[in-house]
């Protein structure tokens, strides 16, 4: 504070600070009063219930395959791997000294519910009326495999859609470089990536093309089985999405 006397040079006198005072927190207090002590959270009962209406609305009330399953089975020479909770179905079959095994992933629907996603659509005075035949069928990765006793591997990448299958490639794997086993814990087209890739498939001549085409569908890689692929995926993925809700479920109400 300054004071003036009159006559004088102004007087500063001085202010006492009053030190602040400090209190110290404990963290571990702090931290133990923001979480609340409950045997469980508040939202799980929430939770739990809209997850059993959710098996309900979409849990089947049929136990048995459905009857494009029962068909094939019948009509077809090929025996179904599926196994509970994995993403991987298998398809096997002998044909003469060979072992023919047809793999492909469930993944695939949900690639084609986020491409879906991704489209543009136009606005208003840009607008262009978007037609998709209904009878279109989502493409299916699928691995082929023929095995021969001490001969090695045949693997031919395909895309199974529209009824057909189109090769993609096609890789020569001699005996011990590779089994079925790398094709279930590899993706498609990455087995063994240290080896040959072998050729181009659209680069082989429209002979030699036709003529794969026609070593598959010996095999029974044909048209029946490139239309019965996306409709097994449908039902395995939409039975492995119910088995999943049950999971759940049960880990949240416990």
């Amino acid at each position: 504070m300054v004071t003036f006397i009159k006559g004088l040079f102004p007087v500063v006198s001085r202010v006492t600070r009053v030190p602040a005072v400090r209190y110290q927190l404990n963290p571990l207090r702090a931290l133990t009063l923001s979480i609340p002590r409950l045997s469980s959270g508040e939202v799980d009962s929430d939770l739990a219930h809209q997850l059993h209406e959710e098996i309900q609305f979409e849990e089947s009330d049929k136990n048995e395959p459905p009857a494009f399953v029962k068909e094939f089975l019948d009509a077809n020479i090929f025996q179904i791997e599926d196994k509970e909770g994995s993403d991987k179905v298998a398809l096997r079959r002998s044909f003469g000294n060979e072992k023919v095994s047809v793999i492909f992933s469930i993944s695939d629907i949900n690639k084609i519910v986020e491409e879906e996603k991704g489209e543009v659509i136009p606005e208003e005075d840009e607008y262009v009326e978007l037609k998709k035949p209904e009878d279109k069928s989502f493409p299916v990765r699928t691995t082929v495999m023929v095995e021969k006793e001490d001969k090695g591997s045949l693997v031919l990448n395909t895309i199974a859609q529209d009824g057909y299958f189109h090769i993609q490639g096609i890789r020569y794997f001699r005996k011990g470089e590779i089994d079925h086993h790398d094709i279930f814990r590899h993706d498609i087209g990455e087995q063994r990536q240290d080896l040959y890739m072998g050729p181009l498939f659209e680069e082989l001549s429209q002979d030699l093309q036709a003529t794969f085409t026609g070593f598959l569908e010996e095999r029974g890689i044909n048209a029946a089985l490139a239309t019965f692929l996306p409709d097994y995926i449908d039902y395995k993925e939409q039975k492995e999405y119910v088995r999943w809700l049950k999971d759940v479920n049960e880990f949240i109400s416990e």
